[in-house]
């Protein structure tokens, strides 16, 4: 039994990493099939959460399970201060970096254009939990944590940092054109959550920096939805 669990242990990112490149894109599929036969507004975006946080629940649990403990653990007194700042300061440089790199206007539409002008403001925000906490969320699970746990963990600092963040940037090349930009405005983010991961040893904060950052370039969506609802 031990033997099968330990074989697991190494086998279940690559499952992973295969659910997360090829099925998780055909969600919005299903969704909008879903959708169609529901006939309601916003059970597309309704179904999509739902399976979006179903795929995260499975993939908490087995990195969770087969992870070291002090992933799942906040830094100590001493180190929570700094472990704020290197958060904050994460998301920030990732940001600005983005966008001196893709340049500033064509960065801010790319992002406005996963979120139409013509959603109600309930199905906008549904829209906006997926962006801003669902997604970084897994992201940050399997690259920073079933993938450096399983195969770098015990690797030097460039291989705990490197390794995924070139992994990160090679899958979604394989659904874009490959520019020398275009592969390092993949690659960047994931090198600094990978710093910060590395900095703490806990999940948590990687985590928190890539919501920040989604948040930032969110924010005049997610003001604008939430005055939408209160009006």
């Amino acid at each position: 039994m031990k033997f099968f669990k330990k074989k697991f242990s190494y086998f279940y990112p690559i499952l992973l990493l295969i659910f997360y490149t090829f099925v998780r894109h055909q969600f919005r599929e299903l969704a909008q099939i879903i959708s169609n036969q529901v006939g309601q507004a916003t059970s597309y975006f309704w179904t999509l959460l739902f399976l979006e946080c179903s795929y995260l629940l499975l993939v908490f649990f087995l990195v969770k399970k087969h992870s070291q403990r002090q992933a799942f653990q906040w830094a100590k007194k001493r180190q929570a201060l700094q472990a704020i700042y290197g958060t904050i300061f994460a998301s920030c440089a990732v940001y600005w970096l983005d966008y001196f790199m893709s340049g500033f206007v064509q960065g801010r539409a790319a992002i406005y254009q996963i979120f139409p002008r013509t959603l109600s403001p309930l199905g906008m925000l549904l829209l906006l939990v997926l962006v801003i906490f669902v997604r970084p969320v897994t992201e940050e699970l399997i690259f920073r944590g079933a993938l450096v746990q399983a195969y770098f963990n015990s690797s030097s600092f460039y291989g705990r940092v490197w390794g995924p963040a070139v992994i990160y940037g090679a899958l979604h090349l394989l659904a874009h054109p490959f520019t020398p930009v275009s592969f390092l405005i993949y690659i960047l983010p994931s090198l600094v959550f990978g710093l910060l991961y590395d900095k703490t040893r806990s999940l948590y904060y990687p985590i928190l920096a890539h919501i920040g950052l989604n948040l930032i370039y969110t924010l005049p969506v997610l003001l604008a939805t939430l005055q939408g609802l209160s009006s």
